[in-house]
Parts: structure tokens; sequence; C-alpha cells
């Protein structure tokens, strides 16, 4: 069928289904001038798409729901119920604390709220501000569970040798790049980007074969004057050394594992991908 009349059936926008095609949920034919025809089972998940986005649902929640053949929808519908449930606690909290005053009894409370948060809300909690939505975004995937008693001795140290780091000795010129770069990039994109990142390692031969094309010119791009000369390759530079000179691959990294059985199962998954690709790249 043609896209107008997906857009009737759907009552989505043209842009909409542009924008859902190109995060990869719908995959239309595409013929001669990039025309697309949909098929029925095109319209039915746009509109299950419709209605998971009007509850609120993220595009990675999304995306993992598809690929789990609804298995995890479950899961993401309570987690999303839990959420709120806990934010309206929050609210009732802050309301009671407006009448009281009474800081030591609210502290009480939310000292029991607090064991029910996430480790990623936990961290970003404590990393308020640029650090810590940029450092743990891309451990967001896995940070989604409750810390379980014999967890918390490693998070504690892992919190206390973030605390410890010196900042990154960025010039202004930096700082205004990276804050340029990043000012457009909105936190659901960055999840998405993560989902990616993690299909690419589970599902490695796939995904190399999808995008090899690239795979090679970001290689070749690398290699070239215009990267070697730019803002982007100093700052990775100096982010690279700051993270050898403060031992973060031997400090951090293994305090990620012990917080997160996921990231864990990862780390081992993305080390296998990775001495694939070398291995590849080196024949």
């Amino acid at each position: 069928m043609k896209r107008n009349e997906v857009e009737k059936i759907t009552g989505l926008t043209r842009k909409a289904i542009l924008y859902y095609e190109d995060k990869g949920l719908i995959r239309p034919n595409k013929g001669e001038n990039n025309y697309r025809t949909y098929s029925q089972d095109d319209a039915d998940r746009l509109l299950q798409i419709s209605i998971y986005r009007k509850l609120g649902l993220s595009i990675s929640d999304i995306k993992n729901i598809f690929s789990s053949k609804e298995k995890e929808l479950g899961s993401i519908l309570r987690n999303r119920q839990y959420r709120l449930e806990l934010e309206e606690c929050k609210k009732d909290l802050l309301e009671k604390l407006i009448k009281s005053q009474d800081f030591e009894e609210i502290s009480k409370e939310l000292e029991n709220l607090e064991r029910e948060e996430t480790i990623y809300e936990r961290l970003t909690r404590i990393f308020p501000g640029y650090f810590g939505h940029i450092f743990f975004m891309s451990y967001k995937p896995f940070l989604g569970d409750k810390l379980v008693e014999d967890q918390e001795p490693a998070f504690h140290e892992l919190v206390k040798i973030l605390d410890s780091l010196e900042e990154i000795n960025f010039t202004e010129d930096e700082k205004a790049y990276i804050e340029d770069l990043t000012s457009d990039f909105d936190l659901e994109t960055l999840e998405v980007v993560n989902q990616e990142k993690i299909q690419a390692v589970y599902n490695y031969d796939d995904w190399m074969e999808d995008n090899k094309d690239k795979v090679h010119a970001y290689e070749a791009f690398k290699e070239s004057e215009d990267y070697k000369s730019s803002q982007v390759k100093k700052i990775a530079d100096k982010v690279r050394v700051y993270m050898v000179d403060n031992n973060y691959y031997d400090l951090v990294i293994p305090l990620m594992r012990k917080i997160s059985p996921s990231y864990d199962d990862y780390y081992n998954k993305l080390l296998e991908a990775n001495e694939k690709f070398l291995s590849e790249r080196n024949k």
C-alpha cells in the first residue's frame, strides 16, 4: 500500500512514519527513486508503535519489545508502572515536607525509597549534572536493576573512586566544542545508540555483514588527515590518556561488572567481538 494509505490507517504523520523507518522499526519495500510500498504488517506495527508511544515508551523500549517478540512487553510495562508509583510516593513526601518542614522524618522515609531506585538512578543522583549523565549513559542499559545486598560494597567503592577522579583538563575551546556537539543529542537518541551497540556485540556476524561498508568507511576516515587534525581526535586522545592515568580500566570496569551481571555478560561478548574484528582486519 502507499504511504498516504498508511497515514490514514495509522493516524501518523509522514515524518513520523519515516522516523520509525529510520530507527529500524519498520522495513517497507523500496523501489526506484526510493519509492516505498508498505505491507499490512508494516501498518499493524505502526499502529502498535503509536500506542506504545502514547503510553510513554521510548524507541529503545519498543525495539526491545519487537526484538523479543513481545516477551519483554510485560516486564517493560510493569517497570513503567512501578516508576510512576515511585514518583507518586516522592510527590506525597514533597507535599508532606511542605506542610511539616520535618526534614529528619522525610529523610528517613526517603532512605526506604532510595533502596527502590535503580542503580542508574542512584548513580546519577549521587553525581548530578553533566558528569553523571554523560558518564553513566553508556552503561544505562545495564543499570536498570536495583542493588542487592552483596553488591553494596562494590557500589560504594565505585562511588568513592569516581568521586576522587580529577576533572578532565579540557581547554575552553574543547568544552565549547563538546557542548555544541551534544546540545542536540537528546537522551532518547543516546539510548537508541546504546541499544544498537548492544545488538552489534551480541549479533556481531549479522551486524558486520549489514554494516561492513560503513565500518570500512569509518576506518578509512580515522586514517585521514582531516580526522587526525580534528578537535574530535584531540578530545578522544585526551580522554584515553585520562582513563589510563587514572587506572579507569583496572578500577572502574571491574566494579561495574560486579554491580551489573548484564554488563559483565556484555563485556565478555565485547571482548569476543573485538577479537573477531581485529582478526578479520588483520587478514
